[in-house]
């Protein structure tokens, strides 16, 4: 266990190198990264810095470098390789080719990596030599940056696995020291080792993560010196102090939270407190609407973090917990070893920053299914509600007037799917994580078939809530995957859309059916649910097809299929 204190160094705002060369961390126990860094610019600046960040999420990188090449003649293909990194002196290429030309002529090198890997490649930034401010941008290196820039963000609408090592964010932040002469003159590498330093954390704790590790779903917080400075069961409602920092904080995670993060609380204060205090503190950034659960109790914080992740009805390992007390802290992390925690800064000036370093909250793009998750979760609480009063299964079942959706190779539901893939733990038959490049080639393939599931019912409309892949093969269909969320588990859900799915494709002449299966650390009702119905490697459709049909018997929800 990395100590809290080192922790902090690696996600606090400012960082030091002498520090980060010191740090140290067992080898043992990190899974090697292999990353292919093909350049045109020195990449080992960068990479003496990313071990630490990495360490954060268990991972070591082990680096192979091309040679120095401007036509990047021979990009690797190795099988090893978990992502790359184009890394390149863009200075080298702007009085040669316009930011059009130089475009295409990346994506053709693009084209030419490793199938479905993913990709980062650096853009230029547009301003850091002093006397740029005397020029237009027409008369300076700046306009041929601002047109490239541009068009490499584009880039991701042809290549799904590609995200953008934003240099010209990164160096507009810190400003003119971001550039160092002396550097660039011994060794054509022009970034200061502040820059440096800053890029790679973000390839490390932000980029890296996002792309090959589910994100994080839910951070649960303390109050007292965590999202305010002052103890609310002491200094009073008026007594207890925002400060500018805490405001900071609490934004950001009102951002994160329209972005999908759920936030709860797990607090040692009286919940009438707690209560009072959202209905008069309406400075607040974030109010009592925005937390999905409170439990504020003087219970232990591990057995009230337990209770929320049994209501999320998701498992604790994609949870983040944030406190002040690192006491409080290595209590949590000794009773749920397997959550996340970040010690908060009780002014609230570092806090912030940690959240912001912190790997798997990056978001790559608009979670678009935020409301209806929040929402969903909400619902499941009033069904716990129906069902406790309910005679039997069915009878609350059918309370809820559920419909069920089948969709097949639906455009629409593409992106969904793929994020499932990313996310779900408990029902995900193969734990297969497709990247985005080999989601899209089987999504494409008239070898596939690629069905979505949807649900609503009378409490909410929950949207896509599942996916089975399969691949045809002759006589014989190929379940690779199949992905369910935990909110639509307990009702079903999961056997009618099987059932369903199976009649269409014996209509399609299918005999057999075979399931993937691998064992996870968190994925067992997938596999006890599977067990249910297919107990050997190969089944005949037709038995599995019966044996679903004697479960669902009086099933009361309408399943409706869209050709």
């Amino acid at each position: 266990m990395i100590s809290f204190s080192i922790n902090n160094n690696l996600l606090n705002a400012d960082l030091n190198t002498r520090e980060l060369k010191k740090f140290s961390f067992e080898l043992d126990t990190l899974k090697a990264l292999h990353l292919s860094i093909e350049r045109t610019l020195p990449f080992e600046y960068v990479a003496q810095f990313m071990s630490p960040f990495l360490s954060l999420w268990e991972q070591d990188g082990v680096f192979s470098y091309s040679e120095y090449d401007t036509s990047l003649a021979q990009i690797s293909i190795d099988e090893k390789i978990d992502a790359y990194i184009f890394w390149m002196d863009w200075r080298l290429y702007m009085d040669r080719i316009n930011p059009d030309e130089c475009i295409m002529w990346l994506a053709n090198r693009l084209r030419i990596a490793k199938k479905n890997c993913p990709i980062l490649v650096n853009n230029w930034p547009s301003f850091w030599q002093l006397d740029e401010k005397q020029y237009s941008a027409n008369v300076s290196k700046r306009s041929w940056i601002y047109q490239f820039n541009a068009k490499i963000e584009k880039l991701r609408e042809e290549f799904s696995q590609l995200e953008i090592i934003d240099l010209d964010l990164l160096s507009s932040q810190i400003g003119i020291t971001s550039y160092d002469a002396r550097n660039n003159q011994v060794s054509n590498f022009p970034l200061s080792n502040k820059l440096t330093m800053q890029v790679a954390r973000h390839i490390s704790l932000q980029l890296l993560p996002s792309m090959l590790e589910p994100k994080l779903k839910a951070i649960v917080l303390d109050l007292d010196y965590t999202m305010y400075a002052g103890i609310l069961g002491e200094d009073g409602i008026d007594g207890i102090l925002l400060t500018e920092e805490h405001i900071q904080f609490q934004q950001v995670l009102k951002n994160m939270r329209k972005n999908g993060i759920l936030l709860a609380i797990s607090s040692k204060n009286d919940k009438s407190d707690v209560i009072d205090m959202f209905e008069k503190r309406k400075d607040f950034p974030l109010q009592m609407n925005d937390f999905t659960f409170i439990e504020a109790n003087w219970n232990s914080k591990a057995e009230n973090i337990k209770s929320i992740a049994k209501k999320f009805n998701f498992d604790v390992s994609a949870m983040l917990f944030i406190d002040d007390n690192p006491a409080e802290l290595m209590h949590v992390q000794s009773e749920i070893p397997t959550i996340h925690v970040l010690l908060a800064d009780a002014m609230g000036k570092e806090t912030v920053h940690r959240l912001l370093n912190y790997p798997r909250l990056y978001s790559l793009k608009k979670d678009d299914m935020a409301v209806i998750r929040q929402q969903d979760i909400n619902a499941n609480q009033k069904r716990k509600e129906l069902e406790a009063k309910s005679a039997d299964g069915n009878a609350y079942l059918s309370s809820l007037q559920m419909q069920i959706g089948i969709y097949e190779n639906e455009e629409a539901h593409k992106q969904r799917v793929f994020e499932l893939g990313q996310k779900t733990n408990q029902f995900n038959l193969a734990i297969k994580r497709y990247t985005k490049g080999e989601f899209e080639e089987k999504f494409n393939s008239d070898k596939y078939k690629i069905f979505t599931i949807t649900l609503s019912d009378i409490l909410n409309d929950s949207g896509i809530i599942g996916a089975f892949i399969c691949h045809l093969d002759g006589d014989t269909a190929h379940f690779e995957e199949v992905l369910f969320s935990c909110r639509a588990l307990g009702r079903k859900v999961e056997d009618a859309a099987l059932y369903f799915i199976l009649n269409i494709l014996d209509e399609k002449q299918i005999k057999f059916v075979q399931f993937d299966t691998i064992e996870g650390p968190r994925n067992k009702p997938a596999l006890d649910w599977i067990q249910m119905f297919c107990k050997s490697s190969e089944h005949n459709i037709q038995h599995v097809i019966e044996t679903l049909n004697e479960k669902l018997k009086d099933y009361p929800a309408e399943v409706i299929v869209h050709e």
